[in-house]
Parts: structure tokens; sequence; C-alpha cells
């Protein structure tokens, strides 16, 4: 890949990350101080609980190296915006999936470099990857990344309307160049490219599936509501994989070959989200008759 689309790239990812910021408040942060526990818990799965999967079943599958880095990656980058959608499909907690999307994707400044070194230093052969100097990897994160999320907060803050404004011809022209820099430089290499999908494809199963269970069995043990439950289990299992795909090609120099499991991950949370959705709309459909049936008794006696 060549700097016009090095460069072309970053301002990608800058972008990305400045829509997220035009949807933030303070508000969104502060949320931790009346929900300490469910955030806690949802942050431990997120950053934490599912890496582990990524080291796990990149290693348990026998992945190559360019698909293991793949999965680590799309284990480590924030939660999407889509989670925070299914989320409110799912009449989960959607204040709750605001303020964890928006944690992790101020505490991932940090782990990300830390994530991708340490997956180097155990899937690849010395010379196999370039060297990642994990202090210059987060300061390059933290201007592609932390200062285009603290803009769009700053004019949020100044003016809401402005914002809302922005928020969707921004986000659309990211994706647009983001897609057209991706198709770029698939050409030649698509058979290749398909091949490595078709031997990653379960390994990706595993780790959406695994985070899942991870958040909604962690949201269990810690008895929280049944909403904060599916939150949870949305938020651990649905990561941002467009700002996985530019960071992969940004952080890598390029390196096409990580992206199959990121690509699968991004067509397969469409699926899994929708099955906790509908589980989630069952559950507070039995929750509300059971409530209904329960007044009339209550009321009798």
């Amino acid at each position: 890949m060549d700097a016009k689309a090095q460069l072309l790239l970053v301002i990608s990812v800058a972008a990305i990350m400045l829509t997220m910021g035009l949807g933030l408040t303070t508000g969104d942060f502060r949320r931790i101080a009346a929900q300490p526990r469910a955030v806690v818990v949802g942050l431990v799965g997120q950053l934490v609980g599912l890496p582990a999967m990524g080291f796990l079943w990149a290693w348990a599958f026998g992945l190559s190296t360019p698909l293991a880095l793949g999965l680590v990656l799309i284990s480590a980058v924030p939660g999407g915006a889509h989670s925070n959608l299914y989320s409110s499909f799912a009449k989960a907690d959607i204040a709750l999936s605001v303020t964890l999307t928006a944690l992790s994707g101020v505490i991932t400044i940090v782990t990300i470099p830390l994530v991708l070194s340490l997956a180097i230093a155990v899937f690849a052969v010395p010379g196999e990857v370039p060297p990642m100097p994990i202090g210059a990897t987060m300061l390059q994160i933290f201007f592609v990344m932390g200062l285009p999320v603290a803009l769009g907060m700053l004019l949020r803050a100044r003016s809401e309307r402005w914002a809302k404004r922005l928020e969707g011809p921004v986000k659309g022209a990211a994706a647009l160049l983001l897609v057209l820099i991706i198709v770029g430089s698939l050409r030649g290499n698509g058979d290749k490219l398909a091949a490595a999908a078709l031997s990653s494809g379960a390994a990706v199963v595993a780790l959406n599936v695994s985070g899942m269970l991870l958040g909604w069995g962690l949201a269990r043990l810690a008895g929280l509501p049944l909403p904060q439950q599916l939150t949870i289990t949305l938020e651990v299992g649905i990561q941002n994989a467009t700002l996985a795909f530019a960071l992969g090609l940004a952080l890598l120099r390029g390196d096409l070959s990580l992206l199959p499991p990121v690509f699968l991950y991004s067509l397969l949370v469409y699926f899994t989200g929708a099955v906790v959705v509908v589980i989630g709309r069952r559950a507070h459909a039995r929750t509300l008759a059971a409530a209904t049936h329960a007044a009339p008794a209550e009321a009798a006696t």
C-alpha cells in the first residue's frame, strides 16, 4: 500500500472516531458512578475476556500469523455502534450500552497496542511482521483516535444541533473512503483472501459466540438484571469491525492478509446479534406477562 493510501486510511480512522465523539456527552462517562458494577463487568468482559478468547481460538485453530493477528485485532477494538442499536431492539439497557461503547473507545487507545504487540510476539516469527513499538503506537493511536473523539465531544458540547447534522455525512464519507481503499487494495488478491477467509471461518464463529456467552455469563454471575445481561452480551459480542479494518491496514502497513477474519466477523454479528435480540424480546415479553398476571392476584388478596 503506497503512502497516499496510508494517509487516506489515517483520515478514515480519524473520521470514524470523530463521529463517535459527535454522538457522546460527558454524561455517557458519568454513568459509571450510577452503574459501577455493570460497567466494570462489561469492561472486564470486553477488554480482558474477549482478547483472551482471541488468543485462545487463534492458537486452538492453528491460524497462520496474519489470520491470528486479524482475529486478535477484532477482539481488541472497542465495541461498535451496532451494539447500541441491537440493545435498543432487544429492550436492553441502552444507556449502559452507550457508556460501555464510550469507555471502551477511550481505554482501547492504550490496550490495542499492548494486545497487538503481544499477539505479534506470540504468533509471529522474528522478522515476519514489522515491529510495533508500544509507546510510539499508543501515541499514534492517541492522535488518530483520541483527539478526534475529543474534538467530536467538544463540537457536540458547543452545538448539539450541528453535531447531529455532521454525524451522518462524516460517518458516510469515512465508510465510503474505507470501502474504496479496501476495494482498490483487493485487486489481484481476491482468490487468496477468499481461501484465507474459509480457513479462518470456524475461529471467527468461535470468537463471536464465545464472546457473547462470556458477556452473558459474567453478567449473570454478577447478579445483574436481564436488560443489563443483554447489553453486556451484545457489547462483548459486537466489536467495531470498521475500525478494525482501518486500524489493521494502518498499523500493519497495509497487510491485507489479516483482513479475512475481520470481514467474516463483520457479517456474522448481524446474525448473532439478531439472535440475541429475539431472545431478549421474548424474555421481556415473558416478564411483562408474568407481571400482568401477578397484578390481579395481588389485588384479590
